[in-house]
């Protein structure tokens, strides 16, 4: 199994960057590779990409160093499995809201002792069996495997000081979407009261020694990377969006 990038620099201190891609294009995850993305949010929950379209976008990838995260549909162990067998190198668990949920996403991503994974030493982050033994691929599988729990409610950060005691959680990540969706403020994450709860937020997981991260508009980024956040992503819808608008506004006022 190979080493996770992200998690050594998240461990190095670094902030990382990511992409959320939604439908199944391993030529675009491909791409954000050789452009110098830290990891790729391969979004199950609110797109098109299924365990089998996920694989090949997994191994694009893979083959370019950028670190590939899945954001599945739920958080239940039959819905995360899959993904990490096909070579995930971690999840990005949506709506955790309490110290049970989060408990129980760390025990679908590690193996015993550290969790309840179905034991599986035959398919991709295992070599196929044939890189090692099953006690090495397990050692390594839960050291390896990122697990980042999404706060999106109020209810999880009102619940935040007892989830960020859950041993085995990598990055608490605070979103703002859904978490202004339920305070009242539907698309309005820059909202002041919305934008006092998320930093009261980042503050206990900055205390606890989590990394913290956090989904915001564009222009919002450098308040939070000045209170301590490193975990990021875009989407390669926005990215498209942006780049084409751009170049079209050029192109018609030349022509």
């Amino acid at each position: 199994m190979r080493t996770n990038t992200l998690k050594q620099k998240l461990r190095d201190g670094k902030a990382v960057f990511g992409a959320m891609i939604t439908f199944p294009a391993p030529p675009v995850v491909e791409m954000l590779g050789y452009m110098g993305f830290d990891w790729v949010l391969i979004d199950n929950e609110h797109g098109s990409i299924t365990v089998d379209t996920a694989e090949d976008m997994i191994r694009a990838a893979e083959l370019t160093g950028v670190a590939p995260i899945v954001r599945p549909v739920a958080n239940r162990p039959e819905v995360i499995a899959p993904f990490l067998d096909r070579g995930a190198w971690g999840v990005q668990v949506p709506h955790v809201n309490t110290r049970k949920e989060a408990e129980s996403a760390v025990a679908a991503c590690k193996y015993f002792p550290e969790g309840q994974r179905g034991i599986f030493s035959g398919g991709r982050p295992a070599e196929y069996g044939i890189g090692g033994t099953t006690q090495e691929y397990v050692a390594k599988a839960n050291a390896n495997t990122l697990v980042c729990l999404m706060l999106e409610e109020v209810e999880a950060i009102d619940n935040i000081s007892e989830i960020v005691t859950v041993k085995g959680v990598d990055v608490l990540f605070i979103g703002s979407g859904d978490l202004s969706t339920s305070m009242g403020y539907p698309g309005q994450q820059a909202h002041p009261e919305v934008q006092a709860v998320m930093e009261k937020g980042v503050k206990r997981i900055r205390e606890a020694g989590v990394v913290a991260g956090v989904s915001c508009p564009d222009s919002l980024v450098p308040k939070f990377l000045g209170l301590g956040v490193r975990y990021f992503h875009g989407s390669v819808g926005r990215f498209l969006q942006s780049g084409g608008d751009a170049y079209l506004k050029a192109m018609r006022k030349s022509a």
